[in-house]
């Protein structure tokens, strides 16, 4: 073999290219899960920082509820409004009978007593004076009357109330088991009620009539009131100046309380219905504002921040669309208070239990944006306090 063809220099090849496919299937595996770490941390960053991160505080838009309920106990008459109903300030809402019907039955009963005790006396005493005992009769005879229609309004209105029960059990009720509409009274009971309802009616109207004859009687005989009540003796006088203001008192007591709605805003619970019996003070509806007008926050410690009345500071929903708006600080407080229970994050709601003791925060105060639509009760966040 040729020593010199040995040792000449192998031959250089051309590079073999690279098909395509299979350039982009090595970028892909060595290059694209970088890069899509990449884009994810910075997403991931983006999210955080604009939706997910703490805000500096975190509010509750202010919810304002008032309790309406009745001074006096008594029987509802009647409740007007019905639960999530648009009400106005002033607006009669439902109306409370301050007497019951059994002790208004009584009082009626001991005042026509002592209307009789007093004829009598009247009738035996002061014969001579048939002008003096005309007077006084005639008197007698107007508050009489007037008892009887005191009587006559009670018996009305608890027959109205008859009425009322009786149309809603007419209608009737479903069974137990999902069956048939069955009605509990019949057309009768139901004719029964409103012949009541009209005789009553009926009655207060005569009674009425009557009364204002008598009034006009008395008025005739004004001149000659002087002389009488000078010839009447003082406990006769007494006795009758104290029926006619235990009248003045039955009637008074006959009138309906009627209970009006504090603000505007929307029925949120209806706690007791027609009918039923309640006590002074005890809630029978619950009327709450319809549009929230601050947001109540706290800052929690350490306190970190120090905010003060005046400052500018961003009021953001924590809804789909983000909305926002500027509002203002309006008052801090002097002291730490406990933490609205919604404010603070699950896990420590959960951790803590029933025992845990209430965490304390500085309660601040901020006036809502007016373009920004908040419900009372929603939660926000606050961002970005500045002068």
């Amino acid at each position: 073999m040729d020593p010199e063809k040995q040792k000449s220099p192998p031959e250089v090849l051309p590079p073999i290219p690279t098909p395509p496919h299979v350039a982009f299937r090595e970028f892909r595996i060595a290059v694209v899960p970088y890069l899509l770490f990449a884009v994810m941390v910075g997403v991931t960053g983006y999210v955080w920082k604009g939706y997910v991160g703490t805000s500096a505080l975190v509010g509750e838009a202010e919810s304002v509820r008032a309790i309406v309920g009745s001074t006096t106990s008594g029987r509802i008459l009647r409740v007007q409004v019905g639960a999530l109903q648009k009400v106005a300030a002033g607006q009669t809402i439902a109306s409370v009978l301050p007497v019951e019907p059994k002790v208004l039955d009584a009082q009626i009963a001991l005042s026509k007593a002592r209307m009789d005790l007093i004829r009598s006396g009247i009738s035996s005493d002061l014969r001579k004076d048939n002008m003096r005992i005309n007077f006084e009769k005639l008197r007698l005879d107007m508050m009489s009357k007037r008892v009887e229609l005191v009587d006559a309004r009670a018996k009305q209105t608890y027959a109205e109330l008859e009425l009322a029960r009786v149309e809603r059990l007419f209608v009737g009720t479903a069974g137990s088991t999902g069956g048939p509409v069955r009605s509990i009274y019949s057309q009768a009971d139901l004719d029964v009620a409103r012949r009541d309802v009209n005789a009553a009616s009926a009655m207060v109207v005569e009674l009425n009539r009557l009364v204002s004859e008598i009034e006009s009687a008395i008025r005739e005989m004004s001149v000659s009131e002087t002389k009488v009540d000078g010839d009447l003796p003082a406990s006769v006088r007494a006795a009758i100046n104290v029926e006619e203001s235990n009248l003045d008192l039955l009637e008074a007591q006959m009138l309906p309380q009627d209970l009006v709605a504090p603000f505007d805003g929307i029925v949120s619970v209806v706690h007791r219905q027609a009918g039923e019996t309640i006590l002074a003070g005890e809630a029978i509806l619950t009327v709450s504002k319809e549009r929230p007008t601050r947001v109540v926050a706290f800052v929690r410690q350490p306190l970190n921040l120090d905010p003060k009345v005046g400052m500018k500071i961003e009021v953001r929903c924590r809804g789909g669309r983000r909305l926002s708006g500027v509002g203002e600080i309006l008052s801090v407080g002097s002291q730490l208070e406990p933490v609205f229970p919604t404010l603070l994050p699950k896990n420590a709601n959960a951790a803590g239990g029933g025992n845990a003791p209430a965490e304390l925060g500085l309660p601040v105060f901020v006036s809502l944006p007016t373009d920004l639509v908040v419900r009372p009760g929603e939660l926000v966040e606050l961002h970005g306090l500045s002068r």
